[in-house]
């Protein structure tokens, strides 16, 4: 079976990372595609990388999560990820939505997956490029022809009292709530990976480690 996840940015397969870990295990082939290579984000703190080297900092740590989830290969679109403004303003990219779905198309095509998953209809946070990636790949999966993916999921989902009601796409009712425990040393090394982002993911939890923020409980929509 082959497994397919779209993230807007390096660092976002981590809210599926148990799932597809497990998909690896069983023997599954599971690719990662990433849509930018997140040039806009943290660059660390102290800083890893400047700015025109951060998309090539962030695509190696993106690759290197990938090996421990033991992902058959890390793939990535050309599309510039958007400087975070100030007050941590977040983008989108600037590409159209028929540009952008027929490149995410491209690759499905090529890979026919079996599964495809891929950001909520929130963006989680709302952030706007996991947004419009969520709607990209619809619209991508709506015009394969004649060939289809067996399952579409989208990550995130909403069920009762979650681990970080933060991430939860709160229009996406939970058709899989999985616990991840088994996956949980391959999720953390994944996560680990992503040491530019370490500002981020520890500005709202400093007191927490890796594992507590990753969470053991990941949960999934299914769109028919």
């Amino acid at each position: 079976m082959i497994v397919l996840a779209i993230g807007a940015h390096p660092d976002d397969e981590t809210f599926a990372s148990g799932m597809l870990a497990k998909y690896a295990s069983e023997g599954n082939d599971v690719y990662i595609l990433t849509t930018t290579r997140g040039e806009g984000g943290s660059m660390g703190d102290p800083p890893l990388s400047d700015r025109a080297g951060l998309g090539t900092v962030r695509e190696q740590e993106g690759r290197a999560a990938g090996r421990a989830l033991g992902a058959r290969d890390v793939l990535f679109l050309p599309y510039v990820d958007p400087v975070i403004s100030e007050g941590h303003v977040t983008h989108q990219i600037n590409a159209s939505l028929e540009e952008f779905s027929g490149a995410i198309r491209e690759v499905i095509e090529r890979l026919k997956p079996d599964i495809v998953l891929t950001h909520g209809s929130g963006g989680e946070y709302g952030h706007p490029q996991h947004k419009y990636t969520h709607v990209a790949v619809f619209r991508a999966l709506n015009n394969l022809k004649p060939w289809r993916p067996r399952e579409f999921l989208t990550w995130c989902a909403a069920y009762p009292n979650p681990e970080n009601e933060r991430f939860i796409n709160k229009d996406d009712p939970a058709d899989i709530v999985l616990d991840v425990t088994p996956w949980m040393a391959q999720k953390v090394a994944a996560m680990d990976a992503h040491r530019t982002q370490f500002t981020v993911f520890f500005r709202d939890n400093p007191d927490k480690q890796l594992e507590d923020i990753v969470g053991h409980i990941e949960s999934f929509h299914r769109w028919t």
